[in-house]
């Protein structure tokens, strides 16, 4: 709606855009659908042209002037600083950032470092430009300029409100933080009537500039006459007369409203008296940073030594390996300085190591103690008091073996009891050899005493009928049994003994 009336008011009243049309001046705009009218441009008095994309915007009813402007190019950069001179401005407020997703958005017209030995020389405007300082806030930074004529030697001060959070079509980040950049550049005097006008620029100095415009004079007018006779719109309306497409989204046109409610509840509250002081983020006197950049940088980490001093963890060794192996492929050190060296570095960390109180390695459990004591005791039932049992067991197979020889023609339930005696022989055989040599003597007959076949079998028996071997071992010893007849193959008056007293028979070594 806005927008259909200021156009509809262009077309009645003739506004007309001739002048950015021209040959000549179509390279000094940097958008093709942002032109200045012809009734409100600025029109420059020296220099190789008369033409820069510019309007001197009023309100008179709130006495106030602005001139908007678009972001200098490189070749308008001398006109943008003449037209500064001519029209006695004392103020430049920047509301853009140079580079902005990764476009250029303005030019740097001002020196990169401060100095008088760096600064802008024009010579095409008889003008120079020298950086003086720079202050910065959170949300913008405050540069002074010392512009020169070089034809009268006359010189002034300007000074640059720079907001650095502002997005190109979007809105900063809070209506406060605006009120206060606003507040900063009122206590300048940049917008008082007895000065030049200010000149406000972003990238096409419409969308931004005429937020900052709108917001200022609303505020103006609702001090000077109150709220309920300032229309909002109605002034947007009267701005756009001298300059085409003030405020360009719907988001800037809120945003404008949002300032205005909060900028009429601190008015009402002595005058803006109630915003927090502004803290300098940089001092005064140093290079901008931000100049060149898009996004803001995040902040430093803490140092590294105050993490270190609260852990009080001592500083690692920097290993020379490295360095010294690449030494000695360069020819520099020899190889018994290179074996020097690192034998120092080895016998420097082993010191290290051995100088921390490193905690002794734990006990062995009590369950594992315990275990040794028991394997012990065992060992020593088995060679001791374990004998007599040992030859109780022998005893008692032997007269089950001699029951067998005497019946042969038994079931085969006797066979299979035969087998079971047999097999507990062989288990218990690592039991009988720890025992005195007598023993031995007496169990080997015993495991010889049946066949290959049989002793298969009692092989296989012996993992079903495991309680045969219980009731063997808890028989009775028999001193006047008779012992069974020795393997074939085996002469009892031979030496077939070991020299451990042990027999040697393919039954017993299976």
């Amino acid at each position: 709606e806005i927008r259909e009336k200021s156009e509809q008011e262009a077309r009645q009243k003739d506004f007309s855009t001739d002048e950015s049309r021209k040959t000549d001046n179509r390279r000094l705009n940097r958008y093709r659908d942002v032109s200045p009218y012809d009734h409100s441009r600025i029109v420059l008095k020296r220099g190789d042209t008369d033409y820069i994309n510019a309007n001197l915007v009023k309100m008179d009813r709130a006495d106030r002037k602005y001139i908007l402007c678009q972001g200098p190019l490189p070749l308008t950069v001398g006109h943008f600083w003449l037209m500064v001179w001519e029209y006695n401005s004392r103020a430049i407020l920047m509301l853009n950032k140079l580079i902005e997703k990764k476009q250029i958005k303005c030019h740097q017209y001002w020196p990169e470092k401060t100095g008088e030995q760096h600064r802008l020389e024009l010579p095409e405007v008889q003008l120079a430009v020298e950086y003086v300082n720079c202050v910065e806030y959170k949300n913008f930074c405050e540069r002074t300029f010392r512009l020169t004529d070089l034809e009268s030697s006359k010189t002034r001060e300007v000074v640059q409100f720079h907001y650095t959070t502002w997005p190109d079509f979007g809105i900063p980040s809070s209506p406060v933080a605006f009120l206060q950049f606003l507040k900063e550049v009122r206590e300048s005097g940049a917008l008082d009537p007895d000065v030049g006008p200010p000149i406000i620029h972003c990238s096409a100095g419409i969308g931004r500039s005429g937020t900052f415009c709108l917001v200022d004079c609303c505020l103006v007018l609702i001090d000077k006459e109150g709220e309920n006779k300032v229309s909002v719109q109605d002034i947007l309306l009267e701005l756009r007369r001298y300059r085409m497409g003030l405020i360009q989204t719907f988001d800037q046109l809120y945003f404008s409203y949002q300032a205005i409610i909060e900028g009429m509840k601190r008015m009402n509250n002595s005058s803006f008296e109630d915003f927090e002081e502004l803290t300098e983020v940089v001092p005064a006197g140093s290079q901008d940073q931000d100049a060149d950049t898009d996004d803001t940088p995040p902040p430093l980490p803490p140092p590294r030594t105050q993490s270190l001093t609260v852990s009080q963890k001592p500083l690692p060794m920097i290993p020379t390996s490295e360095s010294v192996h690449e030494d000695f492929i360069a020819g520099k050190v020899s190889r018994d300085e290179l074996n020097n060296r690192l034998n120092l570095e080895k016998s420097k960390q082993y010191e290290i190591s051995s100088s921390k109180d490193r905690p002794l390695p734990p006990l062995p459990a009590s369950a594992a103690l315990d275990k040794l004591h028991e394997a012990s005791n065992s060992s020593d039932n088995d060679s001791g008091g374990g004998h007599s049992g040992s030859s109780s067991e022998v005893d008692e197979l032997i007269e089950e073996n001699d029951s067998d020889e005497n019946d042969v023609d038994d079931d085969d339930e006797d066979e299979e009891d035969n087998s079971d005696n047999i097999e507990s022989s062989v288990l218990d055989d690592t039991t009988i050899t720890s025992s005195p040599t007598s023993t031995l003597t007496t169990t080997a007959p015993t495991t010889a005493a049946n066949s290959n076949t049989s002793t298969l079998e009692s092989n296989k028996g012996a993992r079903e009928d495991e309680h045969q071997h219980s009731r063997v071992a808890a028989s009775s010893f028999d001193a006047n049994a008779t012992l069974p007849p020795l393997p074939n193959g085996v002469d009892s008056n031979s030496n077939s003994a070991g020299e451990d007293g042990t027999v040697s028979s393919p039954e017993r070594e299976l």
